[in-house]
């Protein structure tokens, strides 16, 4: 009998062993070998820290302190951590589980001897009886001391013959597996965010500075216009025209500063300090004027392996894959193993020798599903549905990430270009300027046009602050397109 039970638990160990319900799936998105749009690219093909490439030290403090102290990154990495144990607890289910118990007893008695009232045949009184015999039992009083010890063994096991319990533990992993890739994606976001907002604070702290200089030309051109005015020269149309002008000018100002301040404020909490306060260094480098190169040398496939949305919704549809067969496994019966082992003494004064126990319970059960009004049925047609919603949202994710690639790469280029132009035409305004003020030092313009034509070269500066903005930031979607900004990190 013995020989019997173990072949059978042998026999269901190595079922359990080598069984395995995978439900294989493919995306039907075509992956091209290349892009169409990044063939000029010749920055660095190392993005997982883009930013170390860009020339300005307090940009990069700046990510760095904020992949390590912003809030939002850290409840999301708990959550992570979270999911990793639910996995762990997952894969447990699939071994055996062992318990041990005892318990003990100590017993005291002090009483009547109940065998007093007792009469038998051919006996009678049985207490007299044990008292004429010398029997302690015959006593008038019955005094009992005693103690019991038990101990027990229980061990129980499910053995996954059909791969119900695997599928379930997939699952879980490959949903712990996602909640990695939404801390991945989480990073890149966080870093872009940062970079972005710095940005935009160093291009509103320049077109004030700019707007500055404007100032002060329109109010020399405000002197001069009520000057004309004064001398019947110039109109009333004239002074109110160059006021509104330096009303306008100043008010601009007064936004950008509030808006560099605001975008400073963001920073703060995106790098997990208090907004009150908080002030970023100046900058050692003009960022705007020395943006990196886009990056080069990157692949579809590689984009598609890296990003971490990306990844998040292969791990969701290997998830899915593994509910699916799971609900289909439970169509099929389920095996457990039940054992018990226990052993105790008991000890009844100090004249009676030990009672000692020893026993063992080996079972076994199987369960097969015979009626569920159809909730198994239900039940595979709800993950069967959300497999193919999961395969169809990752196909989406792939063409999105192909266009949004060329579509960065497209614009960046053309954003280039368009730098090279407004930067050609600054320059000749500021020559334009230049000469202006020379002829009017010489008699041969008047002060008016010469400082118009310095405001003309004001202007087209600060259209050149706002287009290497549009050019940076959009370099920096190109990053996020490509699923730069994230690295493994040691806890995975």
């Amino acid at each position: 009998m013995n020989k019997t039970w173990l072949a059978v638990v042998l026999a269901l160990g190595l079922l359990a062993g080598c069984s395995r319900t995978d439900i294989k799936v493919r995306s039907t998105v075509g992956i091209p070998q290349q892009f169409e749009q990044n063939a000029a690219a010749r920055g660095t093909a190392d993005i997982s820290r883009w930013w170390q490439s860009w020339p300005d030290p307090v940009l990069n403090d700046l990510i760095e302190i904020g992949l390590k102290n912003n809030r939002n990154l850290a409840s999301i990495k708990d959550n992570m951590l979270a999911a990793r144990a639910s996995a762990a607890m997952a894969e447990a289910d699939l071994r055996p589980q062992a318990g041990v118990e005892s318990s003990g007893g100590l017993h005291r008695y002090n009483g009547d001897n109940t065998l007093k009232d007792l009469n038998l045949p051919l006996i009678g009184n049985t207490r007299d009886y044990l008292q004429a015999a010398g029997s302690p039992l015959g006593a008038n009083r019955t005094r009992l001391h005693g103690n019991s010890v038990q101990a027990g063994f229980t061990a129980s096991w499910e053995p996954d013959v059909f791969g119900q319990k695997r599928s379930d533990a997939d699952e879980m992993r490959y949903l712990s597996l996602s909640a990695t890739e939404r801390w991945h994606g989480a990073q890149m976001m966080l870093s872009s965010e940062i970079a972005e907002n710095y940005l935009k604070m160093r291009a509103m702290q320049q077109r004030a500075k700019i707007g500055e200089h404007s100032v002060a030309t329109l109010k020399q051109l405000q002197r001069y216009t009520q000057g004309r005015f004064r001398a019947g020269q110039a109109t009333a149309y004239d002074v109110r025209e160059v006021a509104a002008k330096l009303s306008s000018m100043q008010a601009q100002i007064a936004t950008y500063q509030a808006q560099a301040e605001v975008y400073q404020r963001n920073i703060a909490v995106l790098t997990g300090q208090e907004p009150q306060g908080f002030v970023i260094a100046a900058a050692p480098v003009d960022i705007l004027q020395q943006l990196p190169a886009a990056p080069a040398g990157q692949l579809p496939l590689d984009v598609i392996t890296r990003r971490p949305d990306i990844r998040t919704q292969e791990n969701m549809v290997k998830a899915m894959s593994a509910g699916l067969a799971s609900a289909k496994a439970d169509r099929l019966p389920r095996f457990s193993l039940n054992f018990l082992w226990q052993t105790g003494q008991i000890h009844i004064n100090s004249n009676t020798s030990y009672l000692k126990n020893t026993g063992g319970l080996l079972d076994a059960s199987m369960t097969i599903p015979v009626f569920t009004a159809g909730r198994i049925k239900h039940n595979i047609e709800r993950a069967d549905a959300q497999l193919h919603a999961a395969i169809a949202e990752y196909d989406h994710l792939i063409l999105q990430a192909l266009a949004e690639v060329d579509n960065a790469y497209q614009m960046q280029f053309s954003l280039y270009q368009q730098t090279k132009l407004i930067h050609q035409a600054q320059t000749q305004a500021t020559s334009q300027a230049g000469a202006a003020e020379k002829l009017f030092r010489f008699g041969d313009m008047t002060l008016d046009r010469s400082l118009r034509a310095r405001l003309n070269a004001e202007d087209i500066a600060d259209k050149q602050v706002q287009v290497r903005l549009e050019e940076a930031r959009n370099l920096v979607n190109l990053y996020k397109a490509l699923g730069g900004g994230w690295q493994s990190s040691e806890e995975e």
